[in-house]
């Protein structure tokens, strides 16, 4: 299964790369930049959202919300990150994408990894998250892309 999620991603960004319509050298610019920003992203995400939901709680319950909303804030601020990664080095390269297929794209991407990890028991994909994020984000954003 490890195998299949490795083609998949790479497959996920060789897609991007495909769709990116001009200019092709700041696409995977795009990638890398949306994915630092999504594990930035990710992980502030995690950290509000945790101790937002763990207000007021004690002992298990405490536990319980604080990892729900760690994974919440993970997932949305991983998806968040990259759209915003990816479009801000798109706008500062004069890149005219579109931005709500970017944030679309981003939502997707996180999606896509949140399936395997809601359906099997490995926890090491959930790390993935943020470059499947940046990939969707890329690639949404470059649909149409054209140089201002």
């Amino acid at each position: 299964m490890a195998r299949v999620l490795l083609v998949f991603f790479l497959l996920g960004f060789a897609g991007s790369l495909v769709l990116a319509v001009e200019p092709e050298e700041v696409v995977g610019l795009e990638f890398m930049v949306g994915t630092l920003s999504g594990y930035a992203g990710g992980i502030g995400g995690g950290f509000v959202l945790a101790s937002i939901f763990v207000y007021g709680a004690e002992g298990w319950e405490a536990l319980g919300r604080l990892l729900a909303g760690f994974i919440l804030g993970y997932t949305g601020g991983a998806a968040l990150g990259a759209s915003l990664g990816v479009a801000a080095v798109g706008s500062f390269f004069g890149v005219g994408g579109n931005l709500g297929l970017c944030f679309l794209g981003g939502a997707g991407g996180a999606g896509l990894v949140l399936g395997p990890r809601l359906i099997t028991s490995w926890d090491f994909v959930f790390w993935f998250l943020p470059p499947a994020a940046a990939a969707g984000a890329t690639a949404g954003f470059n649909v149409g892309a054209r140089s201002r």
